[in-house]
């Protein structure tokens, strides 16, 4: 993947392109470079067309490619959400398009960009054989940090690898969030230096998430007291105590699994992969996770799913009821 964007700079393109996978910021990055390298400024209006969901034909699709550009090398053929890559989507219309690939014209370029695909696909091998399919998966804790360390560099910044982590546990997941916490810190630090812990307590917007996360590790360290404290602020800051409980029920039911899971023998980074969560999150989980024994790990996710219908069932109060449960499993007498 890193190799395209040399590709492009040297104008070296492939007739057509697939982008797809979960890291939909990155795509997004990707399709802007490829566009910038292929239409200049000014090229844009004449010599781009773009198809959407059903406005996708595999007859608009070929005409706009058999169209020649207008005073530029290239013509760019954006088709988005197509559903020609999936056996329940439009993959009839796809397979329309196979045959097209192998005598697609020297002066366009098309480009795929689909959230789902499946790699067994007509269309995708034909892709694949006549040009490349880019799979952008979520980026590990790993890349995520050398990508905060690269940006913080290109402003004259130094971000160590701790500090790196815990903007990871603080800030919400996805890429497009964690870029414009980054420019606030940038902004923050105008005169350069080193982004600190303390810079990340006072510019960055901590996740909700992140404060979920904080109230298990106190019910998990038998904090009762921090624990609803935790849930109190985020029910004054008018979050739904639904959805605290739902982020409650989410982190019980990832600690039971990573404890099972490291007991059958997984390394970390497996499991990582495997529940698709940060590595700092299982380090933490593991260690949390030797609090209570499995039976009460199982207890306490029960309880959540029936405080959950409980409340579905308008037999107790959404707000007592989640702090009712915060109460019980941060109690000092549990074993």
């Amino acid at each position: 993947m890193k190799e395209l964007k040399k590709q492009w700079k040297n104008h070296e393109f492939a007739r057509c392109y697939l982008f797809f996978g979960e890291e939909t910021y990155l795509m997004r990055n990707y399709e802007a470079a490829l566009m910038q390298e292929i239409l200049p400024a000014g090229a844009e209006m004449m010599n781009h067309d773009s198809f959407t969901e059903k406005q996708a034909t595999a007859t608009a699709i070929m005409d706009a490619a058999e169209t020649l550009p207008f005073l530029n090398e290239k013509r760019l053929v954006t088709v988005r959400n197509s559903d020609f890559f999936q056996k329940a989507g439009r993959k009839e219309e796809g397979e329309k398009l196979k045959e097209f690939l192998a005598d697609l014209p020297e002066t366009v370029c098309l480009l795929f960009l689909e959230e789902k695909v499946e790699k067994n696909n007509g269309l995708y091998k034909a892709v694949v054989k006549y040009g490349q399919a880019v799979e952008f998966k979520r980026l590990t804790e790993k890349e995520l940090a050398a990508w905060m360390k690269k940006s913080c560099k290109a402003e004259g910044l130094e971000m160590s690898e701790a500090v790196a982590g815990l903007f990871l546990q603080t800030v919400d997941h996805d890429m497009e969030t964690m870029e414009k916490e980054m420019q606030k810190l940038i902004a923050y630090k105008e005169k350069g230096g080193t982004v600190t812990a303390e810079d990340i307590r006072a510019v960055c917007t901590v996740s909700l998430e992140a404060k979920v996360f904080d109230l298990v590790r106190a019910v998990a360290e038998k904090k009762p007291e921090k624990a609803v404290g935790i849930y109190r602020n985020l029910i004054l800051l008018k979050e739904s105590p639904y959805m605290v409980l739902s982020l409650i029920t989410r982190q019980f039911r990832l600690i039971l699994e990573t404890l099972l899971l490291s007991q059958g023998g997984l390394p970390n980074e497996s499991i990582a992969a495997k529940l698709e969560i940060r590595d700092f999150a299982v380090r933490e989980y593991l260690r949390q996770s030797k609090r209570f024994s499995s039976e009460v790990w199982k207890n306490a996710l029960r309880d959540c799913l029936d405080t959950d219908l409980d409340i579905k069932a308008g037999k107790v109060g959404e707000e007592a009821a989640v702090e009712l449960l915060i109460m019980k499993y941060s109690s000092l007498e549990l074993g």
